[in-house]
């Protein structure tokens, strides 16, 4: 009886598995072209080989964005005009290559910045090129205050990090290198391999904003810091001496050039070892590790879906930038950290939107564009964020958190304040009687609340984005932080807040 029951139920389930065989794709089927004349059959392969163009396409847009933004920022420092013209406006914290650019005050409205700029720190970087020889970077210890030196490769994928945190505010001399460098490292220096041959560092200095003097203690900061080519390193006056970088960079057009560039971009700076094998896919598109990309070589059919995928591209970007990384109940987009792995989509998002984006450990980024009924933020509307004494987040040393206003360019909204930030630096910032904090988000100013008041635009749509600097393990954790990710929660004009 036990093995009559059994065998039903085993019949039972190879039916069920067949009927679920049976409704999918047919592999098995003998002979597709049966019933199909020979111009059918050569119209329904090709549009199977423009598909599959189409699809490894759109992977291979999304795997070489990176190096594509990183090519850009070196080809405006190659390009003095456009670099002075940069610098003189201060739109980036730009300088020639392996040279440290300075930004002299915090990011306002006034700005238009190639990233999602905060409000928090004062910004410096590098572009650096290690093909020709290794680069002596030296930082000064600051200890009274927060500051990250963010180190990345091409890939704008994040190597290592100096600062408050990473090395207790300590400076130094750190030797940069890149991959296949063997030589001596002088004493009192701290090797950094950099996996590919050129790579960025971000430097951020946080700024009390209602302290007096606090962006001369900047300056002073910034002319501590100083990049010497090693060569110069040992010879007297030889500090701070950097030779210029040349390099020949291709033109590239036609309606396949971001597909040209990438193939010789790879050639130029090849990924990580453990990554080399993901772009072996893309050898059927014509992108080959160690070979240029070459149109004619490519089938009609190919060439109509890598066409077609570069069209869709922008769109696809907007929506992936829009809805970055995890998406959390309450409305937040809990971006995802500057160490990718495998997860490509998330590192060309983060390049495109914010160049770089900070591990965990150092910073953990949230972004929204909605409310928490999951309507989208309009600046003809009031909100409130109201974090409970529990939900206020919980940090390290030097640690903070900030909410910024944006519009929908990425840049800062400009209001009658000045106010383009709020977090618990504000100094005049006012608790609730219970310890639990309340946020007034709108474009009028709310009566008797400005000191907790985030201006956003008149009308249209507007994204926030919620910053914890140095969070702690509780608050950082996948797991544990939507305790501390209240969400934004619309009030009516007739109700009162």
């Amino acid at each position: 009886m036990k093995l009559k029951l059994f065998l039903l139920a085993l019949i039972a389930v190879v039916g069920t598995a067949a009927f679920y065989v049976i409704k999918g794709p047919n592999l098995q089927k003998k002979n597709p072209d049966a019933g199909l004349t020979m111009q059918e059959i050569k119209i329904r392969d090709e549009a199977a080989q423009e598909n599959w163009a189409y699809s490894l396409g759109v992977q291979a847009y999304v795997y070489g964005l990176p190096l594509k933004i990183t090519e850009r920022e070196r080809r405006l420092r190659l390009n003095e005009r456009k670099l002075n013209f940069v610098m003189e406006r201060e739109i980036c914290p730009c300088a020639p290559i392996n040279q440290f650019g300075h930004m002299k005050k915090l990011a306002t409205a006034d700005d238009s910045l190639p990233y999602t700029p905060n409000n928090d720190t004062v910004y410096s970087g590098a572009l650096i090129e290690l093909r020709d020889e290794p680069l002596v970077v030296t930082l000064p210890d600051v200890m009274d205050r927060y500051w990250s030196a963010q180190i990345a490769d091409s890939y704008l994928e994040n190597v290592t990090y100096l600062g408050s945190r990473a090395t207790g505010g300590k400076g130094g001399n750190f030797l940069f290198v890149g991959p296949d460098w063997h030589g001596k490292v002088p004493e009192g220096m701290t090797l950094i391999r950099i996996p590919t041959y050129s790579g960025v560092i971000a430097l951020r200095y946080g700024i009390e904003k209602d302290a007096p003097n606090e962006m001369q203690k900047i300056y002073d900061i910034q002319k501590q810091v100083a990049t010497t080519n090693l060569s110069f390193w040992d010879q007297k006056d030889g500090f701070g001496k950097i030779k210029p970088i040349h390099m020949e960079r291709k033109d590239y057009d036609g309606d396949l050039a971001f597909f040209e560039q990438m193939a010789d971009l790879l050639n130029e700076y090849p990924p990580r070892d453990h990554l080399k094998a993901s772009v072996g896919m893309f050898q059927s598109i014509g992108i080959e590790l160690g070979k240029p990309f070459n149109q004619d070589l490519l089938h009609p059919a190919t060439i109509r879906g890598l066409k077609r995928a570069l069209a869709d591209m922008t769109d696809i970007m907007t929506w992936k930038v829009k809805y970055r990384g995890t998406a959390f109940p309450t409305g937040w987009n809990n971006l995802h950290q500057g160490t990718y792995g495998y997860h490509f989509i998330n590192r060309a998002e983060g390049a495109l939107e914010g160049l770089l984006v900070h591990n965990r450990e150092e910073g953990v980024y949230f972004s929204t564009y909605e409310d928490r009924d999951a309507n989208l933020l309009d600046g003809s509307e009031r909100y409130v964020l109201h974090f409970e004494k529990d939900q206020i987040p919980q940090l390290q040393d030097k640690g903070f958190w900030s909410l910024t206003m944006y519009g929908t360019n990425f840049q800062l909204v400009g209001n009658e304040i000045n106010r383009y930030s709020i977090g618990d630096r504000n100094k005049d910032l006012q608790y609730n009687d219970d310890g639990s904090l309340t946020i007034y988000i709108q474009a009028t100013e709310p009566e008797g609340k400005t000191s907790n008041w985030l201006p956003s635009p008149p009308d249209g749509l507007f994204r926030i984005n919620y910053r914890i600097y140095l969070p702690n393990e509780k608050t950082r954790n996948p797991d544990t932080l939507l305790q501390f990710i209240p969400g934004i929660k619309k009030v009516s004009y007739n109700e009162g807040i």
